[in-house]
């Protein structure tokens, strides 16, 4: 990913139980494509909340300027905080421009490159007008990664010790977030 912009994130609060119960397993888990590829899943269904609701999840975007709201107007019409040409929404949403790279042990989701990144590097803060984080939710939306982690570790346990249930790990289990 030369030219693209990668977007990290942490939990808040921290996960340490996670991570505990990952070290307890680790021997016996080696390949956590599934776990990382529900992540995945997760961080698209929050863009989607986060771009359909204006940022309400980081607290809510800041309202545009009066004359960029006019200008915008003008050329956009009824287009959102957050959506010029789309670009940067389906960017960040799963569509076009979206990049998703999944290997066992790890994973990274967002913006690839292209003819988002300069729009989003203005609307995150690199421009004139106030900082309008796209990545940024609570501790209830951190949740999310952390109940998808449990479930994911204690099929893969269940597997590994032979007693397989009914219910697959997916994270559809999170109500609504696929």
């Amino acid at each position: 990913m030369a030219d693209g912009t990668l977007f990290a994130f942490e939990v808040d609060p921290p996960i340490e139980g996670m991570v505990f119960a990952f070290g307890q397993a680790a021997g016996n888990v080696e390949d956590m494509t599934g776990l990382v590829e529900g992540f995945g899943t997760i961080f698209t269904g929050l863009m989607q909340r986060q771009f359909g609701s204006e940022g309400a999840l980081a607290g809510g975007w800041a309202p545009l300027s009066a004359a960029y709201a006019a200008w915008k107007s003008a050329r956009y019409p009824g287009r959102p905080i957050g959506v010029l040409s789309g670009a940067l929404r389906s960017a960040m949403t799963g569509g076009a421009g979206y990049t998703a790279q999944v290997s066992s042990t790890s994973g990274s989701f967002g913006l690839g490159g292209g003819p988002a990144t300069a729009y989003g590097m203005y609307f995150a803060g690199g421009g004139r007008g106030p900082a309008r984080p796209v990545i940024k939710w609570g501790s209830g939306e951190s949740r999310l990664f952390q109940k998808w982690a449990h479930a994911w570790l204690n099929e893969q346990l269940a597997v590994i010790g032979g007693h397989v249930g009914s219910n697959t790990a997916n994270p559809s289990l999170l109500g609504g977030m696929t």
